[in-house]
């Protein structure tokens, strides 16, 4: 394969690296063509030199990724967080950005028009990482309510519709649905009924409860079942929540990741490294020195924002035409990569 791209990942490209951190390296890079044409799957290829089971990596090990450049232009489209911190790792030197010279102006080339064709609003894998990694130690308050009243109500019409599909409950149960629809209007941020995307742009109604999607089409109970697990996960863990069993370094990185969307969301741009002030109160939140409820206070607050501010970023919605174009798009420029 054909390196196209390389630069050090993690902590060495937010500017957050420690005297502990390990190497982490991403390549992206242009597979076979003979490999494609014969049929070989194009994926990921992940080189480590700690291959240890449950041992943490040390300063001495080494993670490499390489990343074929298609894998790595959907992800960016789908907002897949690696994808989008590389595209804008391309400018600069600290995280030893390299661009190999026989392909650099059109990987360039083609990053650039990557962002500004197809940077979308659709920050789910973003928030949906953040969310997971804030909830473990400190879902309370209002999330964990709606949680338990969405629960309630599935368990009630689940006794005469078990079988039946979430959206068939809501039509034929006019109990469920008002309660559903008095539930949405209680907790407008954190339970909505909205469309989502099926795939290729093709949108089909569901509720949304915090960063979980309850499609209609499910039945009611493998919802519910979804559900009591969000309850059974987080409701422990907020009853017991204390500073001496929080995962520090993942509480650091939900914070970095809900502050790079509200970047992304307002400017359209992320940026490396990080500035050293806010490298230091990431840090000093790794290191478990700021007390626990101010930490989820403040992500708590900024993950409210950042659903305000997708619903009302200038970013373009990804849409079913987005798809089409970009793989039209990503069509023709892999035919210029492979001189065909």
């Amino acid at each position: 394969m054909q390196k196209l791209f390389t630069c050090l990942y993690g902590s060495r490209l937010y500017g957050t690296q420690t005297p502990t951190s390990d190497l982490d390296v991403k390549h992206i890079v242009l597979p076979p063509l003979e490999d494609m044409l014969i049929g070989k799957p194009i994926g990921n290829k992940v080189k480590k030199t700690n291959t240890e089971k449950n041992v943490r990596n040390g300063a001495d090990d080494v993670d490499e990724e390489f990343l074929p450049i298609q894998v790595f232009a959907r992800d960016f489209l789908n907002g897949q967080t690696y994808a989008l911190e590389l595209a804008f790792a391309l400018e600069g030197d600290h995280a030893e950005q390299m661009l190999y010279d026989e392909t650099a102006y059109k990987f360039k080339m083609f990053v650039l028009e990557l962002r500004k064709r197809f940077l979308t609003s659709n920050i789910k894998a973003m928030m949906g990482y953040a969310v997971n990694q804030a909830s473990l130690y400190s879902f309370k308050g209002e999330r964990l309510n709606v949680v338990r009243d969405v629960k309630k109500y599935l368990e009630m019409t689940a006794r005469a519709f078990v079988s039946h599909r979430l959206g068939d409950c809501m039509l034929e149960d006019k109990f469920f649905a008002e309660k559903m629809d008095e539930l949405t209007k209680q907790y407008p941020k954190y339970f909505k009924r909205e469309m989502y995307d099926i795939g290729g742009g093709e949108q089909r109604p569901c509720f949304k409860l915090l960063e979980k999607t309850l499609p209609f089409t499910d039945a009611v109970d493998h919802s519910l079942r979804v559900v009591h697990a969000l309850e059974k996960r987080y409701g422990t863990r907020a009853d017991e929540a204390s500073a001496t069993n929080v995962d520090w370094k993942a509480t650091m990185h939900a914070l970095r990741i809900v502050d790079e969307g509200l970047q992304l969301l307002s400017t359209s741009s992320m940026t490396f490294p990080f500035a050293p002030d806010y490298v230091a109160r990431l840090l000093s939140i790794k290191r478990g020195e700021v007390p626990l409820d101010e930490v989820t206070a403040e992500l708590h607050d900024k993950l409210d924002a950042l659903k305000t501010l997708e619903l009302n970023t200038k970013l373009k919605p990804l849409t079913q035409e987005l798809v089409q174009d970009f793989e039209f798009w990503l069509k023709e420029k892999m035919k210029a990569f492979y001189n065909v």
